[in-house]
């Protein structure tokens, strides 16, 4: 590489890493105190809380760390005439552009890896330390397989193929009971289970009881069995949650499960769309602001500059969040919401490059 590539390319390398840095910060202390303010726990535990969320929240700004990385790189080159020096020593601007997007798209990458590899065990620590230290729960434990899900609560220990939210139904389940000491006293498996009236509505499933002399266990098959059980429906959406915690590739397995159980998956695939689109968004981010970072110093300064990349980034996370919505709600498929709003600003801004070219 040469001296002239290598001076570009760390520019934009420390002032996106300055944009990442400060807006990560800024959305994570704006989190951290309205959580001050609305639990009743120490500042410590919401600290550490917080700080588990940290990654995710690095990756989610990412793409417009991108934009405003692109965007002062470029207009203080330009500003300081080094763009007018750099196009009579031959180095065009697409030249340039080439570096600051092989370092976006170096950034995104990594952005996916840590979207995959680091955000999920972290988001399964966070709900952990959730329930344990600031609910005080803890005996709570959850935990989804790519074949099946496991939830623990007290002396009850549940075992769940699949769980449909709207119907309220568990398709395959399996429930232990142990008493004080935590021994075996019970086992309950049943094809599904509906809650209705405030009790769980078992059906077509063996009642299983383990005698405390140590006798043999006895069985009994069942057509329909009613059980008053701790857990309601609302305690189970905890698996929604619990969602994030997948990697792409045990999320794209439990889609796979929860399909051929007949269920709904819509809001998984557009989960699972967005996790990839997040991470190289900022590809398109770092597009758009080079039409507005090679203007003529009079058209502007930087604060300007800022001004309108801060526009854009506001409008491109408003259309996703309606795409995301309506994809979510069956309005769109789940690839187009996603994808969508990246494809239009993508085109929007081929066109405003275009029109830079063309001036």
């Amino acid at each position: 590489m040469r001296i002239l590539d290598r001076y570009v390319f760390f520019e934009f390398i420390r002032n996106f890493a300055i944009a990442l840095v400060a807006l990560a910060l800024v959305f994570f202390l704006a989190d951290y105190l309205r959580g001050v303010w609305d639990e009743e726990i120490s500042a410590f535990v919401l600290l550490k809380y917080g700080l588990m969320n940290l990654p995710a929240i690095a990756c989610q700004m990412a793409p417009p760390a991108a934009m405003i990385g692109t965007m002062v790189t470029l207009s203080l080159l330009n500003r300081k005439n080094e763009l007018t020096a750099m196009h009579a020593a031959g180095v065009s601007l697409m030249h340039i552009s080439v570096l600051i997007f092989g370092a976006i798209f170096i950034a995104s990458c990594l952005t996916l890896v840590v979207h995959d590899r680091v955000v999920p065990p972290l988001a399964r620590a966070r709900t952990a330390y959730y329930w344990k230290v600031i609910k005080n729960r803890p005996d709570f434990s959850m935990d989804i397989k790519t074949s099946k899900i496991w939830y623990r609560s007290k002396n009850y220990i549940y075992n769940l193929r699949t769980y449909d939210k709207k119907s309220e139904t568990i398709h395959g389940i399996g429930i232990y009971f142990f008493d004080s000491t935590f021994r075996l006293i019970q086992h309950v498996e049943a094809e599904n289970a509906k809650f209705e009236e405030g009790q769980w509505d078992l059906r077509n499933g063996m009642l299983t009881i383990f005698p405390e002399d140590n006798r043999f266990p006895l069985s009994k098959h069942f057509d329909q069995k009613k059980f008053t059980l701790p857990e309601t429906p609302s305690d189970f959406l905890q698996i929604e949650k619990q969602v994030e915690s997948l990697r792409l590739k045990e999320l794209r397995r439990f889609i796979q499960r929860n399909q051929e159980a007949g269920l709904e998956t819509r809001e998984y695939e557009v989960d699972f769309h967005a996790r990839i689109a997040v991470s190289f968004i900022s590809l398109v981010m770092g597009l758009l602001a080079i039409p507005y970072s090679v203007r003529p110093k009079r058209q502007g300064g930087l604060g300007k500059d800022l001004a309108v990349c801060v526009g854009w980034i506001f409008s491109y996370w408003l259309l996703f969040s309606i795409s995301l919505s309506l994809g979510r709600s069956g309005a769109l498929a789940p690839w187009v919401s996603v994808w969508g709003p990246s494809a239009l600003f993508f085109g929007a801004a081929l066109t405003l490059v275009t029109r830079v070219r063309a001036t």
